[in-house]
């Protein structure tokens, strides 16, 4: 859903150009190559990232106790801000107010902020009203907010059945269905309206929205606890205790075991052990932040990390994935972040590991460890599932920034998935995304690097190809979604090791999605499908290069991304 003030979130990728030529810095136009026009590149670029709610997993019952934080005229106290981060978050710009109020989160009354808010600006409110103790953790603490995960909206590879492949080597596997979340953007739209490229960046983003917010607001308790019990801050050297004033706060099926606030110099550190009980079981979370004011309020560094205790065939609490040989799962987290005047930067990293008790998880410098592969016998505890690399470089006045999210389903695969997002403008109307593949996570710089169109088909070839799947995207104010439809998109091709097919066989596949072979008139097998993916124009260089070319760049991120580590 679009928003209605220009303030959003991380996701701004600089210099994408409204111009309709394809060539280099101003591209980001509606039709994929137009012939050269003399308009010029205007410079200004939008924020990126999500469109439409695409999980709802581990949500069930989470809400505000329907509290309205509206009625309360306290303003967050900026004197807090001093030793703990106010403005960091990772959200979607496309996410606003609105889907908070129907997941129960509450809401603020538009005479206040307009018909809706930024998920991000709505977010780091509520964090800072944590922080000063307007609002108690009780009205706010779901813990499922930790197990929330990140799903595909149902545009974004669905199941599709086909038959006659013409990749096939034996008859028996001519025909079947590829599995969901590996065919990209398969269809124009997703079933809200909105264009499938602003769906899928929304679902991709909402375990993370939920588990930074979560972990942000639950650490930001502390000081308010500390506070307004009477307590000191730590003095230089020192700690406090504020265990019992958290378990205080009467958060059901939650004990505090430590928490803890500590100051070791110029650093700031937030320390938080929990058990959630479900069913007579213990499930342990962990968070833990350390933060480093600058000069003022407008200069900081810090990270935070997260584990949270999970199991298969638990309801609520499950990390799905087949590599690892336990029903017992742990998700580790981390997000780290720097403040240097109105530039904020920020690289989250979330995955799923093997096991409890785990260990090495995190690398030297308190980022999800990409290296901490699971084995079943020389690294029985590593990382099997679901490993995700946000990152983010923007303005916090004008938001114009980069954009970039990869991510690898299964510790064994080949490739990474990569989505590079980017607006025309700040206002949002309107921007450009890519999909497409890249290294295995572990040597990703964040771009794609081309396109992999039979990805678990029938003789299956993981050999990128000089190509992206590409999609405009134009606000619609009648029907308040994102239109990427007709020559906006650039998706479509077949799932065959050369993206298309000859009409010379018996290959048909499902093409709208609908699980009926046959019930539209392009699924003959004697027609011909050629596939309609974007290339880039000039073949001396790469998808990479020629991605760049068309304004949008990978952002620089605390701790570099993982090919340079």
């Amino acid at each position: 859903m679009k928003t209605y003030i220009p303030y959003i979130l991380l996701a701004l990728l600089a210099g994408c150009s409204s111009s309709g030529n394809d060539e280099p810095g101003s591209t980001n136009a509606q039709d994929q190559q137009q012939a050269a026009s003399d308009d010029s590149s205007d410079g200004s670029s939008g924020d990126s990232n999500n469109g439409s709610e695409g999980d709802s997993s581990g949500d069930a019952g989470s809400g505000d106790n329907g509290s309205d934080d509206g009625a309360d005229q306290n303003e967050p106290d900026d004197s807090r801000g001093a030793y703990f981060p106010r403005e960091v978050m990772a959200s979607s710009p496309f996410s606003d107010s609105s889907n908070e109020v129907e997941r129960g989160f509450g809401a603020r009354p538009a005479v206040e902020y307009g018909p809706s808010v930024p998920t991000y600006l709505w977010s780091t409110q509520r964090i800072g009203r944590i922080l000063n103790g307007t609002v108690p953790l009780l009205d706010v603490f779901r813990v499922q907010s930790f197990y929330r995960n990140s799903t595909n909206a149902s545009c974004f590879g669905p199941q599709v059945a086909y038959t006659g492949h013409p990749d096939a080597t034996d008859p028996a596997s001519a025909s079947g269905t590829l599995p969901g979340g590996d065919l990209g953007l398969w269809l124009e739209s997703d079933s809200d309206g909105n264009a499938c490229a602003v769906a899928q960046t929304n679902a991709l983003l909402s375990g993370l929205r939920d588990q930074s917010r979560m972990s942000l607001m639950t650490l930001a308790s502390m000081v308010s606890a500390a506070l307004d019990s009477g307590m000191s801050l730590p003095a230089d050297g020192s700690s406090i205790d504020v265990t019992g004033e958290m378990n205080a706060k009467g958060v059901s099926g939650v004990t505090f075991s430590t928490a803890a606030i500590t100051r070791a110099g110029s650093e700031w550190q937030y320390t938080i052990s929990l058990t959630y009980t479900v069913s007579g079981s213990d499930y342990d979370i962990s968070l833990s932040m350390a933060h480093t004011p600058g000069a003022d309020l407008m200069n900081y560094s810090g990270h935070l990390t997260y584990l949270v205790e999970g199991e298969q065939g638990v309801s609520g609490i499950e990390f799905p994935g087949g590599n690892c040989s336990q029903n017992e799962r742990t998700r580790a987290g981390s997000l780290a972040y720097e403040r240097a005047g109105d530039n904020m930067s920020l690289q989250a990293r979330v995955v799923t590991l093997c096991g409890h008790g785990n260990s090495g998880m995190f690398n030297t410098d308190k980022q999800v460890d990409v290296n901490n592969k699971y084995h079943n016998v020389d690294n029985p505890d590593g990382w099997s599932e679901n490993f995700s690399i946000f990152g983010a470089n923007f303005d916090l006045t004008t938001l114009a920034g980069q954009y970039a999210y990869v991510w690898q389903a299964g510790v064994n695969d080949s490739n990474s998935r990569i989505f590079n997002i980017g607006f025309n403008s700040p206002s949002l109307d309107n921007g450009e995304a890519h999909f497409g593949y890249g290294s295995q996570i572990e040597d990703t710089d964040g771009l794609i690097q081309g396109f992999i169109c039979n990805w678990a088909g029938p003789g299956n070839d993981h050999s990128m190809q000089a190509f992206t799947q590409r999609q405009f995207f134009q606000y619609d104010t009648a029907t308040a979604t994102y239109d990427g439809s007709g020559s906006k998109a650039n998706i479509e091709y077949a799932p065959t090791a050369s993206c298309s097919y000859d009409g010379t066989g018996s290959f048909v596949f499902d093409i709208d999605a609908s699980g009926v072979l046959g019930d539209i008139a392009q699924e003959d097998a004697a027609l011909v499908f050629n596939q309609d993916l974007w290339a880039p124009t000039d073949p001396s260089k790469t998808v990479a290069e020629s991605i760049t070319d068309r304004g949008l760049s990978v952002p620089t991120v605390p701790y570099t991304w993982p090919v340079d580590e």
